[in-house]
């Protein structure tokens, strides 16, 4: 079983997802799976949530991490360095940050113990899979486009353990709001 899973859903963003899977293959660490979560039809912002809860129950990372066609990952050691903070934490929930463009960096440092709504991105933070695999399936019944804070929310709110491992790991590519990409 692979330390973490990876999870990318794509929409017809075929220039960004290609720049997505080149950031992933920069790990240092090789100790992931990156499974891809294709939506051919377009369904949406809450489609593309209840496509990561249908997959819930067939994770197979320790470890997940959503990382969108969008999205990229700026951290080759990312693998290296979440290893090292289980090993010596070993916390349910490992929070990130990520650079969501023209809405800053998020998480903000002013979250304190809580999660505050709109300073969240679905990158910003790795779940062990059996939490996941728990609060998906309860966060995401009416999916939304803020859905990304009712999982953390509700993760929060169990009083699990969580580090906080205070580096960008990744950055938008682009704010797509489940869009296609334009190619020209």
């Amino acid at each position: 079983m692979p330390f973490l899973e990876i999870l990318t859903r794509c929409h017809k963003r075929p220039n960004m997802l290609q720049r997505n899977i080149a950031s992933i293959a920069n790990q240092t660490d090789g100790d992931f799976i990156h499974t891809l979560l294709v939506d051919e039809q377009g369904v949406g912002v809450a489609g593309a949530w209840a496509k990561l809860r249908d997959y819930a129950p067939r994770l197979a990372g320790d470890y997940i991490w959503i990382l969108d066609d969008d999205d990229e990952c700026v951290r080759p050691s990312l693998v290296d360095d979440l290893k090292a903070i289980v090993a010596q934490h070993a916390p349910d929930v490992i929070m990130l940050k990520m650079d969501h463009a023209q809405w800053g960096v998020k998480p903000s440092s002013s979250w304190g113990n809580a999660p505050m709504f709109g300073d969240i991105g679905c990158s910003a933070f790795v779940v062990r899979r059996d939490i996941w695999q728990l609060h998906a399936a309860e966060a995401w019944q009416e999916t939304r486009y803020q859905s990304d804070y009712d999982l953390i929310a509700s993760i929060f709110n169990g009083g699990y353990t969580v580090a906080w491992y205070d580096v960008v790991a990744s950055r938008v590519q682009r704010i797509s709001k489940g869009e296609p990409e334009v190619v020209a």
